[in-house]
């Protein structure tokens, strides 16, 4: 037999072990090949959209391959430590350590390139639906196409992902005497203790990051996001490897609990299974946290519809200023366009007029009480009563809303030398987002003070009910304005800043649904290749105990273990290694996701939810296939 052949042997020999780690590794080649065909698309050239979703899947693909790295890195030194025995054995018969060393890179290899192959065929064939979802999602059709250089760069990049860990293998097999490697992990255990200072530590860490995590607000989150995380991390660390054992033992103390039917079987073996697992409940738990938090907090913008919605209460608005010459025949395309589409509408106009704060130097947008009145009485908000120099500041959005309460500014306006002081602000948004930014109500009085020095305005707001079926209408409006724009910004000694505004609540609607979109497209599968991940760790980690459990429940089965109560015992003992971690990460979720709720105006819980749900029923389904397969071995193992 050829060093190829028994390399070959091998892993055919322990691919039951093996199946989960190639099935993940092809899984995360195949996502990066996904993201890479749609990345080099010859239809995702051009435009603000294209640009954002090209970008999203180079850094989505990335993403996948670090964390697949040490994944594989991971994976790669438990089965080393598994399979000492083996390697104990080969080395009796005359094997040395550099044989050894060749044997295991050569079978990383070619478990490694069969990842890759079978990655790359998969991708293949699900490339068309990869093309034709993400297509949808950002508006674009993408015809089945494959470019050459997506799969030359995935071949390359995890070919030399490959490799690299291959050649790391020679420092992870244990050069220990042989005895030692004979005994391998059926070496007798010591029984589990835990630190009662450890297990106290991780209590307050988790207690404290959570509650840091449940009273951040949008001020500070940003500045305790660190510390929460470091505290999370190093406190979920120790809730594995001390706390929950230290909480075993005082359960183990409770005669009553402890002696009852089976649970002296379940709880003995379980305090052993939990100190031999920390590590790998403390990985799964993490990765399942940053894929439920990556796709939830994504799932959350899904709300920013609504926001829009609150924050644009004309659907379509369109601003200029009264001396512009094109702003009637802007208006007239506008108005000509709802008639070609048969849509009719409600039309509001609002003066305003234009000035400039000495102290600031910004545009200052002035609205009188009585217009403001109108706007507020037609949106069914508060009205205001103002007296000479009082104002009010009018908000921009809702999130603007909340910092305006008790916000007092003094106002001097540069062309009318008029000064007026804001005390708090006016209910709203009563006019679209971005057309009355930076914006004052002021007494009727005073706007008349004003206005014979400011430039005068004049707001139209068009309210329909359909408002979804105007996407495309003042598009024409929309790119004048860009170009003004443009051309201001590029050259702002000689170009006129633009002298007219536009907004559509339909157009920003759907341009924000794309960028949304094309986000959550990406953490969908980033997510999917972190749960399949830490599903892989789980399944791993049961099948290398599974002749230790058949031989263990054997010796059970003799003294008349009956079948019912070796069930009620293995599916005990599997739900723990199931859904410990897992419900240990949705609780971490649920806290990160209060913070997120700080910075959010509208409330995430339906979003977050479904998140968590979707994980969750996964997991289940994942667990009753492995249960089906493990009850099997272990009753063939009984009988």
């Amino acid at each position: 037999m050829s060093f190829r052949q028994l390399a070959f042997n091998n892993v055919f020999r322990n691919k039951r072990t093996y199946a989960a780690y190639f099935l993940s590794s092809a899984f995360s080649v195949m996502i990066f090949f996904v993201y890479s065909i749609i990345a080099y698309h010859p239809d995702m050239k051009g435009g603000l959209i294209h640009q954002v979703a090209v970008t999203a899947m180079n850094s989505a693909q990335w993403i996948v391959y670090v964390f697949s790295f040490f994944f594989i890195l991971y994976s790669v030194s438990a089965f080393l430590k598994t399979r000492q025995h083996e390697f104990g054995v080969l080395i009796i018969q005359g094997m040395s350590h550099r044989q050894l060393n060749r044997l295991i890179f050569l079978e990383n290899l070619l478990i490694g390139f069969a990842s890759i192959l079978a990655g790359v065929g998969a991708g293949l064939l699900f490339a068309k639906l990869g093309l034709l979802v993400g297509g949808n999602m950002m508006d674009v059709q993408l015809p089945y196409y494959i470019a050459p250089r997506a799969v030359i760069l995935t071949v390359v990049s995890f070919s030399i992902l490959f490799i690299v860990i291959s050649l790391m293998t020679q420092f992870m097999v244990n050069k220990s005497k042989v005895i030692q490697l004979l005994q391998g992990t059926n070496k007798p255990k010591k029984e589990p203790k835990a630190s009662i200072w450890l297990s106290l530590l991780s209590a307050l860490l988790l207690g404290g990051g959570y509650t840091l995590a449940a009273t951040a607000t949008a001020a500070t989150i940003g500045m305790l996001m660190i510390p929460v995380i470091m505290m999370t991390i190093i406190g979920t660390y120790f809730l594995f490897s001390q706390l929950s054992v230290f909480i075993i033992n005082l359960l183990k103390r409770n005669d009553h609990f402890f002696l009852r039917r089976t649970n002296i079987i379940t709880i003995s073996d379980l305090a052993y299974r939990m100190k031999d697992n920390a590590r790998m409940f403390f990985m799964v738990c993490i990765v399942s946290t940053v894929a439920f938090c990556a796709v939830g907090t994504l799932a959350s913008f899904g709300v920013m519809d609504k926001e829009m919605e609150l924050n644009m209460p004309f659907p379509i608005s369109y601003s200029a200023l009264d001396e512009n010459p094109e702003a009637l025949k802007q208006l007239q395309s506008i108005e000509a366009q709802f008639k070609e589409k048969n849509i009719s509408y409600t039309k509001t106009l609002t003066p305003f007029l234009v000035d400039q704060s000495k102290q600031s130097g910004s545009a200052v947008r002035i609205v009188s009480e009585s217009e403001f009145n109108k706007i507020a009485q037609l949106l069914k908000m508060d009205t205001l009563e103002l007296q000479g120099e009082e104002a009010k500041l009018l908000p921009d959005n809702i999130a603007q809303s909340q910092y305006l309460d008790n916000a007092n500014k003094t106002i001097t306006l540069e062309k009318s030398g008029v000064t007026v002081s804001a005390h708090g602000r006016s209910d709203g948004p009563v006019f679209t987002q971005g057309m009355m930014y930076n914006g004052i109500v002021v007494s009727d009085e005073m706007y008349a003070k004003i206005a014979s020095q400011a430039d005068a305005w004049t707001l139209s707001g068009f309210q329909m009910e359909d408002w979804e079926d105007t996407k495309d209408i003042g598009s024409d409006v929309d790119k004048a304005l860009m170009e003004a724009r443009e051309a201001y910004y590029s050259n702002r000694d000689k170009a006129k800043e633009p002298q007219f505004d536009f907004s559509s609540l339909a157009g920003s609607n759907a341009e924000m649904k794309q960028m949304y979109s094309i986000m959550l497209f990406s953490a969908l599968l980033v997510g999917a290749v972190f749960f399949i991940a830490a599903g892989s760790f789980l399944y791993f980690r049961l099948y290398t105990d599974l002749e230790q459990d058949k031989e263990h429940y054997r010796a059970i089965g003799k003294i008349g273990l009956k079948d019912t109560e070796l069930s009620r015992i293995a599916t005990s003992q599997l739900l723990l290694l199931f859904f410990v971690p897992i419900v240990v990460a949705i609780i971490h979720s649920i806290f990160a996701f209060t913070a997120l709720q700080s910075l959010m105006n509208l409330s995430i819980a339906g979003q977050t939810f479904k998140v968590l749900a979707g994980f969750t029923v996964a997991q289940i389904l994942y667990f009753l296939l492995i249960r089906w397969r493990y009850m099997s071995h272990l009753r063939q193992a009984v009988r």
